[in-house]
């Protein structure tokens, strides 16, 4: 029988680095178990590695002190044994060291474990933070890491001081927009504050292109806008012109009326003065001047051509627009020759009274009250209709004096 001190040295070495490596294995299975808090095959490690520890040390010590006389008792009887004891028993412990090794490997692969958890975190495209309340950084991703480092200079140390610089706002690092979000959370009892770093470049690239895209649409709007105003304008004027002509060519006619009418008939002269009435006040309404002096101009030459005295309460406000204006010189028009034609008055009072809510015009004659209810015909009618498309409204108040109101709502 061949003992273990009768192989060659040469053997005896491979023996000794066959049994390092083990002892070596053996610890790295017992680091890994203990990180992955499996304590039981770290135990399973520790108890694997003391016996190949023992076996190393004393081949060890017998190739050291083979010749000195010098080695202890329990290393001869250890080397006085047949060399297939040593051969299996580590053949023995490199089996059962390898499957360790294996299953914790295997452990790391195929079940969530704190580790794992930071590696997958690391390789998200987003940072994430979490800190105590004193800020102490419990956990931090390598992207938050870096962001940190560009933002504030400083390597991430106090998770309440990032958290002030960034303010839950919008930064660009790297050529990449990020969106900072800080919220409170609690963990087994424990308040926690939690920050996540969105990478938002794309999302923020594409709101730019709608903002863009958004200020190039009103704009084409706002031309369209302007083209149609300016068709309406041309027909609006195309329109005037054509009813002037029919005007102009029932003014001819009234004239023939008028020549040919029977002096001593009233109905018929009051009906051809109303037509005469209307038509003047056509004429005035769609002059070409469309500015407040020209209306006012021509309210003036219709009182002075119906011998009306104008008398004004006060100054027309400026808080009317263009088309308020044009519907208050109208009603103006329409009130002096009413006030001519049904009352015989020779004085017009036009008075101003702004509410918090409205403004009203007050047109007053001193003619005659009229002996029935007024209604609404003729001139009066087309006015009230265009003054209700403008939220106002025309009415009357009995008093002293006959007084046609028109009523501007919500006015500033």
């Amino acid at each position: 029988m061949i003992t273990f001190d009768m192989l060659s040295p040469l053997v005896r070495a491979f023996f000794v680095l066959w049994a390092l490596l083990l002892c070596l294995t053996n610890i790295g299975s017992a680091v890994l178990a203990a990180v992955k808090k499996r304590f039981r095959f770290a135990a399973l490690a520790v108890m694997l590695f003391v016996p190949v520890y023992l076996m190393w040390q004393a081949i060890f010590d017998f190739s050291l002190l083979e010749n000195t006389g010098e080695m202890s008792a329990l290393t001869e009887k250890l080397c006085s044994v047949s060399w297939l004891y040593p051969l299996s028993a580590l053949s023995v412990f490199t089996v059962t060291s390898a499957l360790l090794f294996g299953m914790n490997l295997r452990y790391d692969r195929t079940f969530i474990t704190p580790g794992t958890i930071k590696l997958y975190l690391d390789k998200i495209p987003c940072g994430i933070c979490c800190w105590r309340k004193n800020g102490r950084v419990l956990f931090s991703n390598i992207c938050m890491n870096d962001l940190c480092a560009d933002i504030t200079g400083n390597p991430l140390l106090n998770g309440n001081h990032f958290c002030d610089a960034v303010n839950n706002r919008m930064f660009t690092v790297r050529g990449k927009a990020w969106r900072f979000a800080c919220r409170e959370i609690e963990y087994d009892g424990e308040p926690l504050f939690e920050m996540i770093a969105t990478d938002i470049t794309d999302g923020y690239a594409k709101t730019a292109a709608l903002e863009k895209d958004k200020a190039e649409l009103s704009r084409l709007n706002k031309e369209l806008r302007d083209y149609y105003l300016s068709i309406d304008e041309s027909v609006h004027r195309q329109e005037i012109l054509q009813a002037k002509m029919n005007i102009h060519d029932e003014m001819n006619r009234l004239m023939l009326k008028t020549a040919a009418a029977d002096k001593g008939d009233t109905r018929a002269l009051d009906k051809i003065f109303s037509l005469w009435e209307q038509n003047a006040l056509l004429l005035c309404m769609e002059a070409d001047n469309k500015t407040s002096a020209g209306y006012a101009s021509s309210l003036d030459s219709l009182a002075n051509a119906l011998g009306v005295s104008l008398i004004w309460k006060g100054e027309l406000p400026q808080s009317l627009g263009e088309k308020e204006k044009e519907l208050f010189f109208f009603t103006a028009q329409e009130a002096v020759v009413n006030a001519v034609k049904h009352a015989r008055a020779k004085t017009v009072e036009i008075a101003f009274e702004k509410t918090e809510n409205a403004l009203l015009c007050r047109f007053s004659n001193d003619g005659s009250l009229p002996d029935s209810e007024v209604r609404f015909e003729g001139g009066l009618a087309n006015i009230a209709s265009i003054a209700e498309k403008q939220r106002a409204e025309i009415f009357l108040e009995n008093g002293e004096r006959f007084t046609l109101v028109l009523k501007y709502h919500t006015i500033g």
